[in-house]
């Protein structure tokens, strides 16, 4: 393996076994890097990411952590990618007691959230009547499977894209962590001025309550997965009012919040 290849994967010398026997082969594996985030001359954190899109990286995670409101109030972001560090320079200084209460988060990433943006998140729930199709759903699901070369390749990367007024999605974004792909999403969202009212987020990772507050930082209506979400997100999703669309696969899906948002005709067996 060449350590100073720091690409989106790499090949490593690896021993498989199959069919009784075993055998050296090459493997092409997901990169991993610690990137230290700097904000205002402060060490704020250091992430386990995907080397791929780090400025949305950066951008979604102080949106999402409540460090930011706009792309405009980021100054300047610096990214070394030879020590793995970006020096941010934001509007205002964070809050002290706000980068005390972490919370770290259940994903691979280590990721890590504050508390007072999940309280904050939960205050207002979201109240629209965008709604799409259940092929539409399928389609999307089916579009995020086939996105990602790196996912097909390594196995080793969540994969999320988004959906704007029930338009085929167009970009997706790679991670070593489900939070980390989120927050890249919302990072280019944020970057593009792209409005949320209209919007599905689309996972390939199990809905986690972390990824539920960043959506609805983010003010996005609809969350769907291949995966399922945690009792916990389906609580507060039918209080945030965000539907929540999980196994999505084979054809069918599970609505578990807010199915208003799917147009939704109930055929139920007996």
């Amino acid at each position: 393996m060449d350590e100073d290849h720091f690409g989106p994967s790499v090949i490593v010398d690896v021993v498989r076994y199959a069919a009784g026997r075993f055998e050296r082969v090459n493997a092409t594996v997901a990169t991993e890097v610690p990137l230290t985030l700097v904000v205002n001359g402060d060490e704020l954190a250091t992430l386990m990411c995907s080397p791929s899109d780090l400025r949305q990286f950066c951008y979604g995670f102080l949106f999402t952590s409540g460090l930011i409101n706009r792309a405009a109030d980021v100054k300047s972001l610096s990214l070394d990618e030879t020590r793995w560090r970006a020096e941010v320079l934001i509007e205002r200084k964070p809050d002290p007691a706000m980068l005390d209460k972490r919370v770290y988060t259940s994903g691979c990433g280590r990721g890590v959230m504050y508390t007072t943006i999940l309280e904050l998140s939960a205050r207002q729930p979201l109240v629209n009547d965008f709604t799409v199709s259940p092929d539409f759903v399928i389609g999307c699901m089916k579009w995020l499977q086939e996105s990602s070369p790196l996912h097909r390749i390594t196995g080793g990367v969540h994969t999320v894209a988004f959906s704007i007024e029930s338009r085929t999605p167009e970009k997706s974004f790679d991670d070593i962590g489900r939070h980390n792909a989120v927050d890249k999403v919302i990072g280019h969202l944020l970057l593009e001025g792209v409005e949320t009212s209209k919007l599905i987020l689309i996972c390939t990772g199990r809905i986690s309550s972390e990824v539920l507050h960043k959506a609805k930082r983010a003010a996005i209506p609809i969350l769907l997965s291949r995966a399922a979400p945690t009792h916990q997100t389906i609580l507060l999703a039918r209080d945030m009012g965000i539907t929540v669309i999980g196994f999505a696969r084979g054809g069918q899906f599970k609505v578990y919040s807010h199915e208003r948002r799917v147009d939704y005709k109930p055929t139920y067996r007996v």
